[in-house]
């Protein structure tokens, strides 16, 4: 795949157009699927943060994206970058390729530089779905680039996505959709605390106990 390059900083007329479209979206998915926050009031309005959710289903980014008060730069595997059109709806959605077989430097590389803008990076951690809504275990990439870049991290916990399509059903099912954040877990004192390599490891696991608690909550 060619180098991926994407605009951070995005002009007015852009986030005129997003914010119409992702209006448009929450109505649609608020009628549809009677989704339920819980913590919203812990979201941080300003700065840049790393936001970590489970992942139970394909339509998890579009339902995060619609319900978070701000924009979100999403990292999502290599192989949905397939063509050049998706390829573009996807760059004008804040998408990012990364490769999960090797260390993609190049990933890497673009969320430090979205961080380094005060936006804020959307990763699931847990690497792949999980769509039986078990939590698997985190990877290292969301502390390494929590550690690299100083920031904090949001953890959330979204469910009933994994249950709009069910298998061997043909059809869509409108489940009642619900997401829950958590306070933000700061990196700073985790740092100071353990120092670089040993705080990437706590961040990961302090995340996904995070995650694991609040889904737990909500999946009912």
């Amino acid at each position: 795949m060619k180098k991926f390059e994407q605009k951070i900083k995005r002009s007015k007329a852009f986030h005129v157009l997003f914010r119409s479209i992702k209006f448009l979206i929450w109505v649609f998915l608020k009628t549809l699927y009677r989704i339920e926050i819980t913590g919203a009031e812990k979201i941080p309005k300003h700065g840049r943060l790393i936001l970590c959710s489970n992942h139970i289903s394909y339509a998890d980014p579009v339902f995060i994206e619609a319900f978070f008060p701000r924009v979100i730069f999403f990292m999502a595997k290599v192989e949905i970058f397939s063509n050049w059109f998706f390829t573009s709806f996807l760059k004008y959605f804040n998408a990012f390729p990364v490769n999960r077989n090797t260390f993609d430097r190049q990933a890497v590389k673009h969320s430090v530089l979205i961080l380094e803008n005060e936006q804020v990076l959307g990763i699931f951690p847990e690497g792949t779905r999980s769509t039986e809504g078990v939590i698997k275990e985190g990877q290292k990439g969301v502390g390494l680039i929590s550690v690299m870049t100083g920031s904090d991290i949001l953890p959330m916990a979204i469910s009933g996505t994994n249950l709009i399509i069910r298998k061997p059903h043909k059809g869509l099912f409108f489940p009642r959709v619900k997401m829950a954040f958590d306070y933000p877990i700061e990196v700073s004192p985790v740092m100071k605390k353990y120092g670089n390599r040993d705080s990437m490891d706590m961040i990961v696991e302090k995340t996904m106990v995070s995650i694991s608690s609040l889904y737990k909550k909500i999946n009912t």
